[in-house]
C-alpha cells in the first residue's frame, strides 16, 4: 500500500514540474549586431561566429538569411560563418544578414546584423576617359602643356590621387622631351619640328597609387596607358625646286607655244604638300618664252640664234615658285632658280653680198646687188675687175654657212669667179676667162651676174648680185711677163719682209716707154704683200694678217708700167701656206637629256679646225678622257661619236651632282705641234621609278594591349633607292587583315628612307577574346612619275595581350532543359554541370543562384520547389531532396543564375543572367479518372444503324504525356429486362475513343443489329487504362435504356415517298418542335390501299420513335394530343402533307383524324377571319362609301336571281357584312338614295377575301374530285374576272355557290 503511494506522489511531482516548465527563446550575444569584415577575405575564409546562448541549455541550430545571405555559409553546428562570394568595398561597401538561431522546438528567431566591408587596397589606378590621343603644333612652345591625364584609385572612397610619371617616350632619342606635373599635365620639354624631328610620338604613362594594406601587407599598385601624340606641319618652309637648275637645248624657230621644260618643286613642308604656282620673274631676253603656273615652259615669240649671237646663243629665265597657301608668317613661300635654254643653229639664211672689204664689213649696213668695175682690154686670164670690192656672207653656223658662187649672164663665160666656195664669209672676185673676147674695139661694157647658192637651205637658197665691167683700152705694147700667171706660195703668220718671188716684165719699148716699173693692184692688196717698183721684187708686208683660215689665197694683178704708160700685167695667184695654228674647236654644246636605263644614247660631237682643210692641221681625232662613269662610254676616235655601252642607272650616280653626267672629250688634230681643246658633254639621265619600295625585313612582330585606344603599335621600316622625291617617296596602306582595326601613317627618316607607324585606330578598342591576333598586309607604294609605281609588302602580326576585361558568360548549350523525376528516393544527386566560359586568359568564376521560380502549367505555385534543387558555386547543379519533387505540384523549376569572375580588372564582373529550366518528369502514380456526364443514354434498337452513338463516357488521367494517354474498352454488357432478370451480352457495342482538349471521350457505338422486342436496360461496363508502365485502369457502368416497337408511331402523308424522305429533315425538326422530345425515324413506307381512289393519291406512312432525355418515349395515343396542342408546329406539318396520326387501316383512326382535321381546318379557318376582320377595320372608314354603292348594286342583282337560288339558300355566304349598311340583298333592306360618290370603279380585296372565307380554307384532301373542282372554280373565276372587270364579288360567290358546291367528308359545320 505504501509502495502505492509513493509512486502516486512521484507520477503526481512530475507532472507538476512539467505542467510549470515551458521552453525559453535563445538569445544572441550582445555584439551579434555589427561584423567589421575586409574585402581582402577569400572565399571559403571564417570571418565571424554567431554566438546565441539558450537558457533551456538546448542544442542550437545556426543560420542566416536576408537579401545579402548568399555572400556567407554558416555551419549550423558551430554558427562558424565563411565567405562565400568574394567582398568588394566598392560596390558594396555594407551588407545586411538576417541571423538566425533556432533550438529543439524548432521555432526561429532571427536579428538584423550588418556586415561592414573594410576597404582595402585592391584595386590599379584606372586611367579616365581613355584613349589619348592628341595633336600637336610643330611650334608648339618649350613649357606648354600639351594634354592632361586622368587616373582615379577606386580605393579610399577615390579621395587620393596617385602620382604619375613618363616611363617611356617613342621614339626612343626623345626621352627628355616631355615631363609630367603631379596634375597628370604633359609638358613640352623641347622644340618640335615636324621635317626634322619625328612627325609622332608616343608616352608610356604610370600611374601609381599612395599605397595600402592588402592581406596584411602594404602594397603600391600602378596602371599604364598611352598618350598618342601626332605632330601638325606647320606652313615655314619654302618650297624646294628638282633637279634644279635646269638647261635645255632647243633649236632656232622652234614653233610657237611648243612645250620644251618642265619645272617641278615640292613644298618644303612634308606634311603639308601645299600646291606649287611657278612664275618667271627675270628673262635675259623678253618674249620668247612663257611659263605656265605648273611649271611647264612654252616657246611664245620667235627664237633666231643669229640675233642672239652677243648672249652667247642661250637665253637665262629666273623661275620662281611660290606656294598657293600664304606661310606660317602670313607672306608667300618662294624659291627661285635658272633655267638656261641653248640655241641650236639651223640653216635658215641664205648668203647675201655685201659692197665693203671682208677685213671691215660687219655686213649689216653695206647690203648691195650691183657693182661696177673696170678691166682693160685683152686682160690676161684670171685678171681680177678693178674696183670691185664684193663680200659674201651667210650668217648660220659652220656647216650651215657655206655656201657657192658661180656666174650667169650673157657674159658669164668670159669670166670666172673666185671663189668659188665660200664658208660663212670671203671676198669674191670676178677674173677674165677669155681675154680674147674683152676688147675694146668690139664691146665697151660687159655684164654678169654673180648667184651665191647655199644648197643646204632648199627654200631660201640663193642671193644674186649684178656686175657692171668697164673696158678700158690700152697700148698696143705693153709690159710682157713670161707668165700669164704666177703661182706664189707663202707661210702664214710669216716674219714681215718675207720675200715671196721676183717677177720682171718685158717691154720691147724703149727709152721710158721701155723702162718699166712694177706695182701691185689692187691697192688693197698692197696691205698684205709689197712689190719693189724697180726689181718686181715680191714680199711679205705685214705676215701677222696672213691668215689663211681667213684667206687661203690672194690674187693680185702685178702690173708692169713703161714710160708711156703702157701696162702689162700677170696674175699672181699667192696661196697661203698653212702652218697648223688653229685649235680645233667644237661646235656647239652638248647638254643632253636621257631617261636613266637607256642602252642607245648617241652623241654626234662636231668640231672644226680652220687649218687647211685634208692636212693634218686640220684633221681632227677624239679622245674620252676618263671621269667618273665615264666608262659606260666610247667614243669614235675618228668621226667623234659618243655611244653608251651599258644602261644609265640614275642611282649609279652621285647624289651631288642630280643626275648629271659631265664627259670631257678632248678635240686634237695630227700637225705639229698638235693642238687640242676640250668640249665637256653634260647628260641628264632622269630619274625614272625603276626602284622598289623595300622593306627592311619581310615580317615583323608587334604587340599591343586590348582595349588601348589609338595604342602604338610599331614601326615597319622601307627603303625606296630612286633619288628623286618624286620617285622615292613611299605610301603605306593596311591592304589586308587590318579590318578598320589599324591605321598606318609614314614618316621620312630621310632621303629614300620611310617608317610606317602602325597604329590602333582612336575610334577602336581591339578585344583579345575576339581576335588574339592580327596578321597584318602592309604595302609600301612609291609615287612614281608617268603613272609607273611599285608595291612592296610585307607582314605585321599583332599579338593582342589580355586584359581580364571581359565579363564571363554562360555557355548556353549547357542551359538546356534538365529533366527530373518526380518521387524518387535517391536522396542528393547531380543533375547537371553548368558552363560558363571567361574570354579573358586569366579568371576565376564562380556560379550564383539569384532566384527560384515554381511553376505549374504555367502559373507561379510559390515557394513549394525552393528547397528541390542546389546550385554549387562550380556550377554543378544538384537534387537535394528528391523524395519532395512531386510533378502534380511543380513541373516546372525556373533558376534564375549569373556567374561572377573574381579576378576582374575592367569593365562587368558579372554574366548576364540566364535561367535554367528543370522539368519535373510524370511517372504513372495516377489512375484514370472518369468525368460524370449529366445525361440519359436511350437507344431505338429498330431506329439505330451500325456504328451509331448511343453513350458517351469521358476520361482524364493527372499523369502527362504516355502516362495520361487513355485506352477505353468494354469489360461487359448486361441486359436488364423490365420484367426483372439480366441476360449477358457480347459483341453489342464497341467503343470509339478520341482525344478532346483536356480529357478523353470514348463512344459507345452499336456494334450488330438490336434486338427491337427487348425491353428494358443496357448496362454496360466499361474500363478506362492508361499507357503507363505499368498500366493503371479504372472502370465505370452506364445504362442505356430501349426502346421497344411498342412506342413506334405511323404517321401518314399525302405526299409520294420520295417527297417525304426528301423532307425528311424538315418532316423531323417540326416533330421535335411539336413534342420537345427526340425523333427518331425508322422507316418511310408507301401506303398500301385497295380502293382507286386511294391509289389516285399517294400516301406515305412514316414510322416515327419519340424518346425524352430522361429515356421516357411518347406513346401513339399521347403524340396526338401533344401535336394538337401546337398549332404552328401542327400547321407546318399539314403543309408538308400529313393526313393521318396513326395507321390509316385502322378505323378509329380514321374518326380521330377526321376529327383532328377538322379540327385544324377551324383554326385555320379561324385564323384568317381574325386577319381579314384586323385588315377590314382598318380600312372601314375609307370603304364605307364605297360599299353602299356596291350594297345597291348587289340588291339589284339579287331580285333577279331565280327564286329556287333564293329559296334553297338559309343563308347566303359574304352577305352579312351589308347588314351595318342596311343594304344586305336577302333581308331586302331597302336603302335609301345614295349620292354616288364614284367610288364604284375600284375593287375591293377585302370584299373578295370576305366572300371566298368559307372556301379557301377547307380542308379535304380525301376526294381527288373535290380538289378538281376547286381547281376549275378558281379557274373560271379568274377568266370571268378577266371578260368583266366590274362584277361584283357577291355574284360571283352566288355564281361560284350554284357552280361549284360540294361537300367535304372529313370536315363539317360541327365539328368546326
Amino acid at each position: 500500500m505504501s509502495w502505492k503511494m509513493s509512486w502516486i506522489h512521484s507520477l503526481l511531482i512530475s507532472f507538476l514540474i512539467g505542467a510549470v516548465s515551458c521552453n525559453m527563446r535563445p538569445q544572441f550575444a550582445a555584439n551579434m549586431t555589427v561584423a567589421t569584415v575586409p574585402e581582402d577575405r577569400l572565399v571559403g575564409e571564417p570571418i565571424f561566429w554567431i554566438f546565441a546562448t539558450d537558457p533551456d541549455n538546448d542544442k542550437l541550430i545556426y543560420g542566416i538569411g536576408g537579401r545579402d545571405s548568399y555572400y556567407f555559409k554558416v555551419n549550423p553546428d558551430t554558427g562558424e560563418v565563411h565567405l562565400a562570394i568574394s567582398l568588394d568595398y566598392e560596390s558594396k561597401p555594407s551588407l545586411e544578414i538576417d541571423i538566425i538561431v533556432q533550438d529543439k522546438e524548432q521555432i526561429p528567431f532571427r536579428q538584423l546584423m550588418t556586415i561592414i566591408v573594410k576597404d582595402c587596397n585592391d584595386n590599379d589606378p584606372v586611367f579616365l576617359n581613355t584613349p589619348y590621343f592628341a595633336q600637336l603644333l610643330e611650334n608648339n612652345t618649350v613649357g606648354s602643356i600639351v594634354y592632361t591625364v586622368v587616373a582615379e584609385d577606386y580605393d579610399n572612397d577615390r579621395l587620393v590621387t596617385p602620382t604619375y610619371s613618363i616611363d617611356e617616350v617613342i621614339p626612343n632619342d626623345f626621352q627628355h622631351l616631355f615631363y609630367i606635373l603631379a596634375n597628370g599635365s604633359i609638358v613640352l620639354n623641347g622644340s618640335l619640328n615636324y621635317n626634322n624631328r619625328s612627325t609622332f610620338y608616343r608616352l608610356l604613362v604610370n600611374a601609381t597609387d599612395r599605397g595600402g594594406p592588402l592581406r596584411d601587407e602594404i602594397i603600391y599598385r600602378s596602371s599604364i596607358t598611352y598618350v598618342s601624340l601626332d605632330i601638325v606641319d606647320l606652313p615655314d618652309m619654302d618650297p624646294q625646286f628638282i633637279n634644279a637648275p635646269y638647261t635645255v637645248s632647243i633649236l632656232e624657230n622652234t614653233a610657237i607655244n611648243k612645250h620644251i621644260l618642265t619645272v617641278s618643286a615640292v613644298d618644303g613642308d612634308k606634311g603639308i604638300n601645299d600646291e606649287i604656282l611657278f612664275f618667271i620673274t627675270h628673262s635675259s631676253e623678253p618674249g620668247l618664252f612663257n611659263l605656265s603656273t605648273t611649271g611647264e615652259i612654252y616657246v611664245s615669240g620667235p627664237i633666231d640664234r643669229e640675233a642672239l649671237v652677243e648672249k652667247d646663243e642661250q637665253v637665262v629665265l629666273e623661275v620662281m615658285a611660290q606656294e598657293r597657301e600664304l606661310n606660317i608668317k602670313n607672306e608667300n613661300a618662294t624659291s627661285t632658280t635658272t633655267v638656261t635654254i641653248r640655241i641650236i643653229d639651223i640653216n635658215d639664211n641664205k648668203p647675201q653680198f655685201y659692197n665693203c672689204e671682208i677685213d671691215s664689213c660687219d655686213f649689216t649696213s653695206a647690203l648691195s646687188d650691183h657693182f661696177t668695175g673696170m678691166l682693160d682690154e685683152h686682160s690676161a686670164v684670171r685678171v681680177p675687175v678693178a674696183n670691185l670690192t664684193i663680200a659674201a656672207n651667210d650668217p648660220d653656223k659652220g656647216q650651215h654657212g657655206t655656201f657657192h658662187l658661180y656666174l650667169r649672164g650673157v657674159d658669164a663665160n668670159y669670166f670666172s669667179v673666185s671663189p668659188a666656195r665660200l664658208i660663212n664669209s670671203g671676198q669674191v672676185q670676178i677674173l677674165v676667162r677669155n681675154p680674147e673676147a674683152i676688147d675694146y674695139e668690139k664691146i665697151h661694157l660687159m655684164e654678169v651676174e654673180i648667184v651665191a647658192n647655199d644648197t643646204g637651205n632648199l627654200e631660201n637658197c640663193c642671193s644674186v648680185a649684178s656686175v657692171r665691167i668697164n673696158i678700158l683700152d690700152i697700148n698696143d705694147h705693153i709690159p710682157t711677163f713670161a707668165k700669164a700667171t704666177y703661182e706664189l706660195e707663202v707661210q702664214e703668220n710669216c716674219a714681215d719682209g718675207t720675200t715671196i718671188a721676183t717677177i720682171t716684165a718685158t717691154d720691147f719699148d724703149s727709152g721710158s716707154l721701155g723702162h718699166i716699173t712694177y706695182q701691185l693692184l689692187p691697192e688693197s692688196i698692197r696691205e698684205n704683200f709689197y712689190v719693189d717698183p724697180t726689181s718686181g721684187l715680191i714680199s711679205v708686208v705685214n705676215g701677222t694678217l696672213l691668215d689663211r683660215e681667213r684667206r687661203s689665197v690672194y690674187y693680185a694683178t702685178l702690173q708692169a708700167q713703161d714710160g708711156g704708160d703702157a701696162k702689162g700685167t700677170t696674175l699672181l695667184e699667192i696661196t697661203i701656206l698653212d702652218i697648223n695654228d688653229e685649235t680645233p674647236t667644237a661646235a656647239g654644246i652638248y647638254n643632253i637629256f636621257t631617261n636613266e636605263n637607256s642602252n642607245d644614247i648617241s652623241i654626234q660631237i662636231e668640231a672644226y679646225d680652220t687649218d687647211e682643210p685634208n692636212t693634218n692641221n686640220s684633221k681632227i681625232e677624239f679622245l674620252l678622257i676618263p671621269s667618273d662613269l665615264s666608262d659606260n662610254f666610247t667614243i669614235n676616235v675618228t668621226t667623234g661619236l659618243i655611244t653608251s655601252l651599258f644602261p644609265l642607272d640614275r642611282e649609279a650616280i652621285n647624289e651631288t651632282q642630280n643626275g648629271r653626267i659631265v664627259l670631257t672629250v678632248k678635240l686634237y688634230d695630227l700637225g705639229e705641234p698638235s693642238l687640242s681643246s676640250n668640249v665637256n658633254v653634260t647628260i641628264n639621265v632622269e630619274d625614272l621609278n625603276d626602284n622598289e619600295p623595300l622593306f627592311r625585313k619581310p615580317e615583323f612582330h608587334f604587340s599591343v594591349n586590348e582595349s588601348t585606344n589609338g595604342a602604338f603599335v610599331g614601326s615597319l621600316q622601307v627603303e625606296d633607292h630612286d633619288q628623286t622625291d618624286l620617285n622615292n617617296r613611299v605610301s603605306f596602306r593596311i591592304s589586308q587583315g587590318g579590318s578598320g582595326n589599324f591605321i598606318i601613317r609614314a614618316q621620312s627618316e630621310g632621303k629614300g628612307v620611310f617608317t610606317g607607324d602602325l597604329s590602333i585606330d582612336p575610334e577602336v578598342k581591339l578585344d583579345y577574346e575576339q581576335q588574339k591576333s592580327f596578321t597584318l598586309i602592309i604595302e609600301a607604294q612609291d609615287n612614281g612619275a608617268q603613272g609607273v609605281s611599285y608595291t612592296a609588302t610585307a607582314t605585321a602580326i599583332v599579338q593582342v595581350l589580355d586584359l581580364n576585361d571581359e565579363p564571363p558568360y554562360i555557355d548556353q548549350s549547357s542551359l538546356k532543359d534538365l529533366n527530373v523525376l518526380e518521387n524518387r528516393t535517391v536522396g542528393i544527386e547531380r543533375l547537371a554541370s553548368l558552363n560558363a566560359t571567361d574570354p579573358d586568359t586569366d579568371h576565376k568564376l564562380e556560379f550564383q543562384e539569384l532566384s527560384v521560380q515554381c511553376l505549374k502549367n504555367g502559373v507561379d505555385v510559390g515557394s513549394i520547389c525552393h528547397d528541390w534543387l542546389w546550385l554549387a558555386p562550380t556550377g554543378e547543379l544538384y537534387v537535394n531532396r528528391s523524395e519532395d519533387v512531386d510533378y502534380e505540384l511543380c513541373d516546372l523549376v525556373v533558376i534564375l543564375l549569373r556567374v561572377e569572375d573574381k579576378m576582374t580588372l575592367l569593365g562587368e564582373r558579372y554574366s548576364a543572367n540566364v535561367t535554367q529550366r528543370v522539368v519535373i518528369q510524370d511517372v504513372n502514380d495516377h489512375i484514370p479518372e472518369f468525368l460524370e456526364i449529366d445525361e440519359t443514354f436511350v437507344v431505338v434498337p429498330e431506329a439505330a444503324p451500325f456504328d451509331y452513338q448511343v453513350a458517351l463516357v469521358k476520361a482524364r488521367d493527372k499523369d502527362m504525356g504516355v502516362n495520361a494517354e487513355i485506352i477505353f474498352s468494354i469489360a461487359s454488357v448486361i441486359f436488364i429486362f423490365s420484367s426483372g432478370g439480366t441476360t449477358s451480352l457480347s459483341n453489342i457495342f464497341n467503343i470509339v475513343p478520341s482525344l478532346e482538349k483536356d480529357y478523353y471521350q470514348g463512344s459507345i457505338r452499336v456494334a450488330t443489329s438490336l434486338d427491337v422486342n427487348l425491353k428494358g436496360q443496357y448496362q454496360v461496363t466499361v474500363n478506362a487504362m492508361d499507357r503507363g508502365d505499368p498500366p493503371l485502369n479504372a472502370t465505370r457502368s452506364i445504362n442505356i435504356f430501349a426502346v421497344d416497337t411498342s412506342y413506334r408511331v405511323s404517321l401518314t402523308f399525302s405526299k409520294s415517298s420520295d417527297y417525304v424522305r426528301e423532307n425528311s429533315e424538315e418532316i423531323q425538326k417540326w416533330l421535335a418542335v411539336a413534342t420537345g422530345a427526340t425523333v427518331y425515324i425508322s422507316d418511310i413506307k408507301e401506303a398500301s390501299s385497295k380502293s382507286i381512289s386511294s391509289r389516285a393519291d399517294p400516301e406515305t406512312i412514316l414510322y416515327v420513335y419519340f424518346v425524352y432525355s430522361n429515356g421516357t418515349a411518347i406513346t401513339p395515343e399521347a403524340l396526338d394530343r401533344i401535336i394538337r396542342g401546337n398549332s404552328v408546329a401542327l400547321s407546318e406539318l399539314l403543309q408538308l402533307g400529313l393526313k393521318v396520326i396513326g395507321s390509316p387501316n385502322d378505323p378509329g383512326d380514321n374518326k380521330e383524324n377526321e376529327m383532328l382535321y377538322g379540327v385544324i381546318a377551324g383554326l385555320t379557318g379561324a385564323l384568317v377571319l381574325v386577319l381579314i376582320i384586323m385588315v377590314t377595320a382598318l380600312v372601314c372608314i375609307r370603304k364605307s362609301n364605297k360599299r353602299k354603292l356596291r350594297a345597291i348594286k348587289a340588291s339589284k342583282i339579287a331580285k333577279a336571281l331565280p327564286g329556287e337560288v333564293v329559296q334553297g339558300a338559309e343563308v347566303i355566304p359574304g352577305t352579312n357584312k351589308f347588314n351595318s349598311d342596311r343594304a344586305n340583298p336577302i333581308l331586302n333592306v331597302d336603302l335609301g338614295p345614295i349620292v354616288d360618290l364614284g367610288f364604284d370603279e375600284t375593287t375591293s380585296v377585302s370584299d373578295s377575301v370576305s366572300v371566298d372565307s368559307l372556301y379557301k380554307h377547307i380542308l379535304d384532301k380525301d376526294h381527288n374530285n373535290s380538289s378538281t373542282l376547286q381547281e376549275n372554280r378558281e379557274m373560271g373565276a379568274e377568266t370571268e374576272a378577266s371578260n368583266d372587270e366590274r362584277d361584283e364579288p357577291l355574284a360571283i360567290a352566288l355564281n361560284d355557290r350554284v357552280k361549284n358546291s360540294y361537300s367535304n367528308a372529313a370536315l363539317d359545320t360541327t365539328d368546326l
